[in-house]
């Protein structure tokens, strides 16, 4: 069954256009792609999974972009952690090879935030398995070795998102 639905995923994958930077509208596949997490999040709230393969596979891709990967980052706070450390656990035995390094690297962030260092640069590891050249797990990994302390992804949250949140939302 589980190879059924990484199968029916990986296809629901392939349907979902890249953003096109060149084109007019990757501003508004990027805020539909925010929107698409807020909305995974919250079926992963209420029901501990999402049933929606196409919304899977829509946010999968769309962590690809740098701006829904920062808004994704950012939506974290001290009431919704422990769903997100979740979710990210969760996306990471369901996404096919290629697009597991957004997810391992927010998983690793999350991961980090709760104190569990050694996860946390697991996580970076998984990453970089998929992507060695992934900047945000490049970059968490410096982060972490440098000892910053947990607590600063919460004061960079917010000085970034609402920049982040203006740049996918504002016209």
């Amino acid at each position: 069954m589980t190879e059924l639905l990484d199968f029916e995923l990986s296809e629901l994958i392939g349907l979902v256009s890249e953003i096109d930077y060149e084109g007019n509208e990757f501003t508004v596949m990027q805020r539909a792609g925010a929107l698409a997490f807020n909305d995974l999040l919250a079926n992963f709230t209420k029901d501990g999974s999402c049933k929606d393969k196409s919304l899977v596979a829509l946010v999968l891709v769309r962590l690809n972009d740098l701006q829904v990967r920062d808004y994704a980052m950012g939506i974290t706070d001290s009431e919704n952690i422990e769903h997100l450390f979740n979710m990210w656990r969760w996306l990471l035995q369901i996404a096919p090879v290629g697009h597991l390094a957004p997810i391992a690297s927010l998983y690793s962030a999350v991961s980090y935030e709760k104190g569990d260092t050694a996860l946390a640069l697991a996580a970076l590891d998984q990453a970089l398995c998929d992507d060695p050249k992934y900047p945000l797990a490049l970059l968490l990994r410096r982060v972490y070795l440098a000892g910053w302390p947990a607590e600063s992804f919460a004061t960079m949250r917010m000085e970034l998102h609402p920049k982040v949140c203006a740049a996918l939302f504002s016209e």
